[in-house]
């Protein structure tokens, strides 16, 4: 039985329709992805599973109007999926112990090649997926494992050799352990072939007093090539950014960002970063962190999910699809259920969200009050016994 999700973007090809395009902050026009990857975990063994999901057919209605029209209705319910369509590419751990498998995706703010996966075993073993053509291709093991669910980031390198391979893709442990030289690797394309190179390891990692700390957000900063982590709120670890350029690190304060996983920057919606909040009830939110002298604070926040009441969320995740939509991820203990159609007592929902301009059509957040509005299109829950 599928218990493990995880959404990853992919782009159609050049001759498909990729529906309408807009100006972005640059004057460059985007277009919204169609395609979202999602990974599936078959019980508790080895087994996983690469499929692709038509964004634009489950996630969202034909058209902005559409969507608000539904949310005053009954068909603003959540519609159970049935399964997923049929697997790209299927896995199988060998090991003994520790099956679980991590899939990273090669893409970061919007660019990259985001058919591409990186996928790692419990020991460090790794393979390059391309989900787009069905490919696997053999990349070094890491030097150490990172863990479970590494946070990553794919960045493009300004002095690639192969421009068709310039994106290096950074993996960092989420939980490493004290005075470990390897938290922190980045695999980059050389003169023939993939290879891993060790980076510095965030400062705390390294301090006496250092206790093992969740790296609970993170995200990209400025242009792109500026790694941010942070600790959980009240944790002394607090906020560090990395330049991929210097490869040094920085603390940018004793505070925390006021997310929960990754955070997506979006320069065509008021130059903000979208994320998860990591306070209950955990909804959509928007912060401004082009400044980081301070504390940044959620700006505004959307209800983009009324679950059902007793169910409690363990997890979520953000995906920007461009074209200002997003794919929400959030998974549910449901406790026991006495239904044919629940196989487990975990429930995964996917959510499309739209973001829209105000009543004045400016794109502002500030002081808690939104000119930007969120407009809900459809979601969907699986029962497939999800962990």
């Amino acid at each position: 039985i599928p218990w493990n999700w995880l959404c990853l973007p992919q782009r159609k090809k050049k001759d498909q329709h990729l529906g309408s395009p807009f100006l972005g902050a640059e004057g460059i026009k985007m277009k919204a992805r169609q395609l979202v990857n999602a990974v599936q975990r078959y019980g508790r063994g080895g087994l996983y599973t690469v499929s692709r999901m038509k964004a634009e057919e489950q996630l969202f209605y034909g058209s902005t109007a559409e969507a608000q029209a539904a949310a005053t209705s009954a068909a603003s319910r959540m519609e159970v999926m049935s399964r997923l369509p049929a697997p790209r590419l299927r896995f199988e751990s060998y090991r003994s112990k520790y099956k679980r498998l991590d899939f990273l995706p090669f893409y970061g703010g919007g660019r990259g090649h985001d058919s591409k996966l990186l996928c790692l075993d419990s020991a460090g073993s790794a393979i390059l997926c391309n989900a787009d053509g069905r490919s696997l291709q053999p990349v070094p093991n890491l030097n150490e494992p990172k863990g479970v669910s590494p946070a990553s980031f794919s960045i493009p390198r300004t002095d690639a050799i192969d421009p068709k391979r310039a994106e290096a893709l950074y993996v960092l442990s989420r939980s490493a352990p004290s005075r470990n030289s390897f938290t922190f690797e980045v695999l980059v394309y050389g003169e023939k072939t993939w290879h891993w190179v060790v980076l510095p390891p965030p400062p705390y990692v390294n301090d006496p007093l250092y206790d093992s700390t969740f790296i609970q957000s993170y995200t990209l900063l400025g242009d792109g090539s500026t790694i941010c982590i942070s600790s959980p709120e009240h944790n002394p670890v607090g906020t560090y950014c990395f330049d991929t350029v210097s490869r040094k690190w920085e603390k940018a304060g004793r505070w925390a960002l006021p997310l929960y996983g990754r955070a997506e920057h979006v320069p065509e919606l008021s130059n903000l970063w979208f994320g998860i909040a990591d306070k209950s009830p955990h909804y959509l939110c928007a912060l401004d962190l082009s400044n980081l002298d301070g504390a940044p604070k959620v700006l505004s926040d959307w209800p983009d999910l009324d679950p059902p009441q007793g169910w409690v969320q363990i997890r979520s995740s953000l995906l920007y699809l461009g074209a200002r939509k997003f794919c929400i991820t959030k998974i549910f203990d449901i406790g026991d259920q006495d239904t044919e159609e629940v196989t487990s007592g975990v429930a995964a929902v996917f959510t499309g969200v739209e973001m829209i301009c105000g009543a004045s059509g400016m794109e502002v957040v500030q002081d808690g009050s939104s000119e930007l509005q969120m407009v809900r299109h459809k979601s969907f829950v699986s029962y497939d016994g999800i962990e």
